[in-house]
């Protein structure tokens, strides 16, 4: 592990003389090595808004992280330049920070902000030991932290951080195990402080549970641990969170006791924990046990628990008896309804009911597009009927996806694409390769290459020349390993070109594709067609063109790009933005706090496009009850969005219910479509980033259904 002044050094070679000695004496000063009266010489002439620039080009820019470290001198920017130098992921970098766990109010930002700096190790050139020991001496040092003045807060932190280190052996966990566990709050602590502390232990315990495929299941004592505080203060609602979490990790476990899960069934007031008990239930190894409890909460009164309830009873009792999924049909909450609807595109003994009832759904959604109440459907329940007749009746349900296939409404098109991969119809995936919207062609693409495989080439050829970023990826993808190439690599490069063209980072991901068939079947005169990119606005781009020309010319390649950065300046404070819902797709609105204090870039960049009115008219395009809404691109799905892409902006903040997280695909790749957590969403902690949060109509947001519309998007006031 290198010291603060090492890794100092290491990191600023390229700084002038002056700068360098000032900042080495101040790195010094941070490790406690020399005494702080030193830096009077030197007084630090950095601001805030230095600090999260620099952050945001990640070391990139002219200063590199040297606003960052200037900032560890300045009392009143420390804790923001701790957490800055955690986002950057440089584990050479974790010397500055270790000195910061011994003081008791910046401990929790030290803990989150070593773990994440830790993060990047994975990405890092050393041996397996190298890294293993540095994860150790990291794991050392939180667990040396002094536990006497520290605040509960801090306590969490530190658990929290212990759990999420990037191990790679069994025994690290178990001893990062025993760690937390030693955290855990004695016996007569305030229920309130002593939940604050249980929170980051269930955290720390459940990162463990889910790496458990590579670490090993968690030891006998934390099991008893969790069944013993899943029930904890069980009356008292402000402890719900630490219950919800730690039935989550007991679902990821697989170790449940029935005398627990009954009572959180019976007893608990809290959905979301009712909800997670349901989940643990097909780990309970009693049969009977399973069916008495869900014939208890098929009519819980909470919507959230009865669609657990339908995803359960799918899996367990279905395929004996569906007649229960056929009642749920009747459900009060369309979220619940059309889950049944899907529920029931899977064998069950009364298939003759269950596909006259699909049918029936399918003959009474509309024929057009039709305006829906704020409790109704509009044509969900018809698509999503259609989908299900296909799996469970191909003859069928193949009449019926032809005759949707040219709906009016194009999602409806999209689940008859699902429904033909279902049926296996590719001449019905071979029209719809053709429709004019690009999420259409973008399933029937890969349906196409599921179920002929080659035989459909020329059309993936054709695909390529799609202005659709997701059509191109899925063709791209689908014309791997093709045996005749020979009009395959000219039509790649010139996709290649005109995406590169445009000059959009959020192309990243099919020329990524592309660049790998260029790899696979292109020769050295396909070199000079990729030079260009050497400068691409997105640097991964450019380094996996130089990467690729070497390939094909042999000898080493310079890469000269640069990227784009937005001249945005961070704001402090929060922000109240309201979304008014189209009233054609419900209706209703909903109010944003958006914190830019936790994530100044993230709200800068949310808020110019609300001035710009860049969201209105835009939808809601993935819709995972128990899970998440995402909406805000302009193409409604994944691959189109505002460029260039966005920094992430981790903290402790939770992804709970109803808070907004960014999307990606990958670390920093948010192109400012965002995200609403349906449920407490524990395991996108620490890899998204939370910016706002719900504070008022959430029961409009429960209400979204996909394809929904924002009619407007607007600024109402500071808070």
């Amino acid at each position: 592990m290198l010291m603060p002044d090492e890794s100092f050094l290491s990191t600023h070679r390229s700084a002038n003389r002056h700068r360098l000695r000032r900042l080495h004496v101040a790195a010094l000063v941070v490790a406690g090595m020399v005494p702080s009266v030193l830096t009077a010489q030197a007084p630090p002439v950095v601001n805030r808004a230095a600090v999260i620039r620099a952050e945001d080009a990640r070391g990139a820019g002219e200063d590199g992280i040297t606003p960052i470290l200037e900032a560890l001198n300045n009392p009143a920017l420390r804790e923001l330049a701790i957490r800055a130098i955690g986002r950057l992921e440089r584990p050479n970098q974790v010397g500055n920070l270790i000195p910061y766990l011994q003081n008791p109010q910046l401990a929790a930002t030290a803990a989150e902000a070593l773990a994440q700096a830790t993060q990047g190790i994975r990405a890092e050139t050393t041996s397996v030991e190298g890294k293993r020991a540095l994860v150790d001496s990291v794991f050392r040092a939180l667990r040396a932290v002094p536990r006497r003045g520290l605040t509960p807060v801090a306590v969490a932190a530190v658990a929290r951080s212990i759990g999420r280190l990037p191990y790679d052996q069994p025994e690290q966990a178990r001893a990062a195990e025993s760690a937390m566990l030693a955290l855990s709050p004695r016996s007569g602590d305030r229920w309130r402080d002593e939940s604050r502390a249980m929170m980051g232990i269930a955290h720390g315990l459940y990162s463990l549970a889910r790496a458990r495929r590579t670490l090993g299941p968690l030891s006998e004592p934390s099991v008893r641990w969790l069944n013993r505080y899943a029930l904890f203060a069980l009356k008292v609602p402000d402890a719900a969170p630490v219950r919800r979490l730690i039935w989550l990790t007991l679902a990821s476990t697989g170790t449940v006791d029935k005398a627990t899960v009954s009572e959180a069934l019976t007893e608990d007031r809290d959905e979301q924990v009712r909800r997670l008990a349901v989940a643990t239930l097909p780990n309970v190894s009693d049969t009977a046990f399973q069916r008495e409890h869900l014939e208890r909460v098929r009519r819980d009164r909470s919507w959230l628990v009865r669609l657990e309830w339908v995803r359960v009873y799918r899996l367990r009792f279905a395929a004996d008896d569906c007649l229960p999924l056929l009642a749920a049909l009747r459900d009060s909450v369309h979220h619940v309804r059309l889950a049944a609807i899907d529920a029931l595109g899977a064998p069950c003994p009364r298939q003759d009911t269950v596909r006259a009832v699909l049918r029936q759904t399918i003959a009474a959604g509309p024929s057009g597009a039709a305006p829906r109440s704020p409790t109704d459907v509009s044509w969900h329940a018809r698509a999503h009927a259609l989908l299900s007749l296909a799996r469970i009746d191909t003859t069928g349900g193949r009449e019926l996806l032809r005759e949707n296939s040219r709906h009016p409404v194009w999602q409806v098109r999209m689940y008859v694409a699902r429904g033909a991969v279902a049926a296996r119809d590719s001449t019905l995936l071979t029209t719809l390769a053709l429709d004019e919207v690009g999420n259409v062609r973008e399933v029937a693409i890969q349906g196409l290459a599921t179920t002929v495989g080659h035989l459909a080439d020329l059309v993936f050829v054709r695909a390529l020349a799609s202005k659709d970023y997701h059509v191109v990826l899925s063709a791209a993808r689908a014309l791997r390993g093709a045996p005749v190439r020979d009009s395959i690599v000219p039509a790649v490069l010139d996709a290649l070109e005109r995406l590169t063209k445009e000059r959009r980072q959020t192309s990243r991901d099919p020329r990524m594709e592309l660049l790998a068939r260029v790899r696979e079947m292109g020769t050295a005169a396909d070199a000079r067609r990729l030079t260009p990119m050497l400068k691409d606005v997105d640097p991964m781009i450019a380094v996996e063109a130089a990467r690729l020309i070497a390939h094909l010319n042999g000898g080493e390649v310079q890469v000269t790009s640069a990227t784009d950065q937005r001249p945005i300046n961070p704001p402090t404070g929060t922000t109240r933005v309201r979304v008014t819902m189209s009233p054609a797709t419900g209706g209703g609105t909903f109010d944003l706090l958006l914190d830019a204090d936790r994530a100044p870039m993230t709200v800068a960049r949310i808020s110019e496009l609300v001035r710009n009115k860049y969201y209105d008219g835009l939808t809601f395009h993935r819709v995972i009850p128990n899970f998440v809404l995402q909406g805000g691109s302009p193409g409604m799905n994944e691959y189109v969005g505002d460029g260039p892409f966005m920094r992430d902006e981790l903290s402790l903040a939770h992804h709970a219910r109803g808070t907004l997280g960014i999307s990606t695909r990958g670390r920093d790749t948010g192109d400012a479509q965002w995200f609403i957590n349906m449920v407490d969403n524990y395991r996108l902690d620490h890899d998204y980033t939370v910016f706002a949060t719900v504070v008022a109509g959430m029961d409009v947001v429960d209400r979204i259904l996909e394809g929904d519309v924002m009619e407007s998007v607007r600024i109402v006031g500071p808070r």
